[in-house]
């Protein structure tokens, strides 16, 4: 995208050409017929030129307000609205461009404070923005605060975590035996509860012993009988003895 073409005429190259320069300085696209290519029409390369640049700078002379190639470029600008016009020497615009403002740059040299070439940035500014390589020097980039910067840790050692996993871990197994002995225990016992209350029951008495039916005596031999014609009984064993004795005698 071309930001400005320049209409001139040959005789005021050399100007022309430090005209160039220094709008290009300023970061905008110049376009002049230097650039031409050989192999198209000088009417159509122009015609495109300036319709397609943002702004036409005429630069006014004797030979270029003389020149019909140029006034047709300066017209044609005009249509379009993006006419800038400046003179370079003793003469003034032709009609009807006479009509519009122009820069006055006969004695300028390069100086950026000369009122003609301000005049000239302020209508560049105007038609094709503000300047890049100005606009790019302006601006201020903030930079941001860089954060604090972190307080060093020292790396955990991993070593000493596994050591207490393991110990935990043999610490939760232990327990785990523990207690499953202990339960196992339980269930085949019983309750503690259950045990105390057996401890504390008194034993059964123990069974009475069978009592055995006294045998029978044989038949008692003749006892001596005395002269009274009593029987000794001093030997008797008492009323068993008696019964035993009045049995065998048939009572």
């Amino acid at each position: 995208m071309v930001d400005l073409f320049i209409s001139y005429s040959r005789a005021n190259r050399d100007m022309v050409q430090r005209l160039a320069e220094a709008v290009s300085a300023l970061g905008y696209v110049v376009w002049w017929d230097e650039e031409l290519p050989a192999h198209l029409s000088y009417g159509e390369v122009i015609t495109a030129k300036i319709g397609e640049a943002k702004a036409t700078l005429v630069v006014w002379s004797r030979t270029s307000a003389a020149s019909e190639w140029v006034r047709a470029e300066a017209d044609l600008a005009r249509n379009q609205k993006k006419l800038i016009q400046a003179v370079i020497d003793e003469c003034t615009p032709p009609l009807p461009f006479n009509q519009i403002q122009f820069a006055a740059l006969g004695d300028w040299s390069g100086d950026q404070n000369h009122p003609g070439w301000r005049k000239v940035r302020a209508s560049l500014a105007a038609l094709c923005g503000p300047a890049p390589a100005e606009a790019g020097a302006s601006i201020v980039i903030p930079v941001a605060k860089a954060p604090p910067a972190p307080r060093y840790q020292p790396p955990r050692r991993l070593k000493s975590r596994s050591r207490a996993s393991r110990v935990a871990v043999v610490t939760i197994a232990a327990s785990l035996a523990v207690i499953l002995t202990v339960g196992s225990l339980v269930v085949l016992k019983g309750p503690p509860v259950v045990q105390a209350k057996a401890a504390e029951a008194p034993a059964p008495a123990p069974a009475p012993a069978p009592v055995q039916a006294p045998a029978k005596p044989d038949a008692a031999p003749d006892q001596p009988v005395d002269d009274s014609g009593d029987v000794d009984t001093t030997d008797a064993g008492g009323p068993q003895d008696d019964v035993q004795a009045n049995q065998a005698a048939g009572y």
